[in-house]
């Protein structure tokens, strides 16, 4: 059976929308399709496929049960679709920049379990970031410390155990005291041989891990860039925690994860963003007002699994 192409365009830039109205004949998207991540998504159920080509050279497939990120690593000139279910409406749409130079579905793991991915993969941990201290009275206080940062290529039979580290909480203020560690640090993460601890007060993961700002003037670091574990990971970095000493020092990091800054007294301190960044020192003044450190951030996996 000929394909039929029922492509509708959609508005907007580099989306493409198309619905299927039966379950036994593909359709393709006839389109100029650039290298770069896009997010297939779709209203109706059904497990969808999606075969990229350039020209009669089949690129790579996605497919799944709910919406999927997949990585085009070269251009395609069309892609051909098929669901399980009659009538649905899919939406391809480019959503970031070619994360590394093979095609393949991205994964971005937030919580622990089993993936159950089977092939060749590329994949990155992140550890889980600290929390920045509390405190009670007119001290300077510490940022948290980003979690570790360390991958590499692996072959997956499907049986992995992903282990995402939390963020460690802050420290929490008490009223007239001084500065309040946390009371734990940030969780590791661990998945198919690879692990990256969290992050302490100040002391980053390891590997590769941000330290946290030290009041006294130490400003916060990032972490090691994913490009530096391979150089087709384009997310960046993570980092930790700014310190208070009298005025708001930012975080450290962009791209996985920014170190929570510290506020202009009285604040808690600001939480880490993204993943595996450290939360930001709180500030207090001669009130005493018990203020509470930023959270560190949670831990990620990152996983390219190869068409």
């Amino acid at each position: 059976m000929p394909f039929t192409d029922p492509f509708v365009a959609n508005p907007y830039p580099y989306a493409f929308a198309v619905t299927i109205p039966t379950t036994t004949s593909p359709y393709e998207i006839v389109e100029s399709f650039v290298s770069g991540v896009y997010t297939i998504s779709w209203s109706g159920g059904g497990t969808l496929t999606a075969d990229f080509y350039n020209g009669s050279t089949y690129i790579g497939s996605a497919t799944g049960t709910s919406s999927i990120t997949y990585n085009l690593a070269q251009s395609a000139t069309k892609c051909v679709l098929w669901n399980t279910v009659a009538g649905v409406s899919v939406v391809i749409s480019l959503t970031a920049l070619i994360v590394a130079p093979v095609s393949g579905v991205l994964y971005t793991y937030t919580a622990s379990g089993i993936p159950g991915l089977v092939g060749d993969a590329y994949t990155i941990v992140v550890g889980g970031g600290a929390g920045g201290q509390g405190v009670g009275g007119n001290s300077a206080t510490n940022g948290g410390a980003s979690g570790g940062i360390t991958g590499g290529r692996v072959t997956l039979v499907g049986t992995e155990v992903l282990t995402i580290g939390a963020g460690g909480p802050g420290g929490i203020g008490v009223a007239g005291g001084g500065p309040v560690n946390p009371l734990t640090p940030g969780g590791t993460t661990s998945f198919a041989g690879f692990v990256a601890t969290g992050g302490n007060l100040t002391t980053a993961g390891t590997p590769n891990g941000g330290n946290g700002g030290i009041a006294g003037g130490t400003p916060p670091t990032a972490s090691s860039a994913a490009s530096s574990i391979f150089p087709f990971f384009n997310q960046g970095t993570t980092g930790g925690g700014g310190y208070y000493g009298g005025s708001s020092v930012p975080g450290a990091g962009s791209g996985i994860g920014t170190g929570g800054a510290s506020p202009p007294a009285p604040n808690p301190g600001n939480p880490g963003s993204g993943y595996g960044s450290g939360g930001g020192g709180a500030a207090s003044n001669t009130s005493h007002t018990p203020e509470n450190g930023g959270a560190g951030a949670p831990g990620v996996c990152y996983v390219v699994l190869v068409a």
